[in-house]
């Protein structure tokens, strides 16, 4: 993998395992944090100096309005990826019954939480973290602050990092057990792209070996949650076509603590 984690107070921060999904969210996006706390203060400040009616009352609402996009962002993340102890690595684990596996290829883009999850639970085999991030086609500044602030990833020697690409992932033919990507895929903007890895994921895996994803969706429910962020979503149909053309069969599919989708499909023995 290409980035090189800072040392310093972020990486120590971001080591925190029980809340580690909210503290990324907020370092990760700070400069969006920051931004809305200095609009919610202008907008307070000028309320003060404009007593005639609406624009008073205007500038209140676009401030707390503001601020309580803040709130939701930071609650929606400690809810989606903190809450409880079981978190969706736990859960597709879970349904994907990964006793047997002794191949696991990690499919990322350096976001690195759902890996350090993933490799806690998972103490036997070979695990193999893949770098798909390719910053012309991931031009996303939030991306960019996770892959340099991203604490270094403990290895041994059964774990191998590599870098890829979304049409030729370093893996032989029907040879992997398990396939995981975790909250990584929408980085991919490109509907091209995205079929291409899937189509990736369908070569590299064992016949009725498992591909485990946790994604967000652009829907409701997360508009309210993270507001224009959402946008950076793709609708739930987008995986399931994606899933379909490559020749998946979904064997599970559930909502995770309405937010987020988890998803257990098998490649379909020929």
């Amino acid at each position: 993998m290409t980035a090189k984690p800072q040392t310093g107070f972020f990486p120590e921060l971001l080591r925190n395992q029980q809340y580690s999904g909210t503290i990324s969210t907020l370092v990760y996006n700070w400069p969006i944090f920051a931004g809305a706390l200095v609009f919610s203060v202008a907008a307070f400040v000028s309320s003060a100096f404009l007593a005639a009616a609406p624009w008073h009352l205007l500038f209140i609402i676009a401030g707390v309005g503001a601020l309580l996009m803040m709130v939701s962002i930071v609650v929606a993340s400690f809810f989606v990826y903190d809450f409880g102890r079981q978190r969706e690595y736990d859960r597709l684990i879970e349904l994907a019954n990964l006793g047997e596996a002794n191949v696991v290829i990690d499919v990322t883009c350096g976001k690195l939480r759902g890996t350090q999850g993933l490799l806690s639970r998972f103490d036997r085999g070979h695990y193999f973290v893949l770098d798909i991030y390719d910053p012309k086609k991931m031009p996303d500044a939030a991306l960019r602050r996770a892959r340099a602030m991203m604490p270094k990833l403990k290895t041994d020697r059964r774990i191998y990092r590599r870098s890829a690409k979304v049409d030729g992932l370093p893996i032989p033919h029907n040879w992997a057990d398990v396939v995981y990507c975790s909250f990584s895929l929408h980085e991919l903007y490109d509907a091209d792209d995205r079929q291409k890895i899937f189509d990736e994921f369908a070569r590299i895996l064992k016949p009725d070996g498992k591909l485990l994803v946790a994604e967000h969706s652009r829907d409701v429910l997360n508009f309210i949650a993270f507001g224009p962020g959402a946008f950076s979503f793709f609708p739930v149909t987008t995986w399931h076509n994606h899933m379909a053309e490559a020749g998946f069969v979904v064997k599970h599919h559930e909502r995770w603590r309405g937010l987020a989708h988890l998803w257990v499909a098998e490649k379909q023995s020929k």
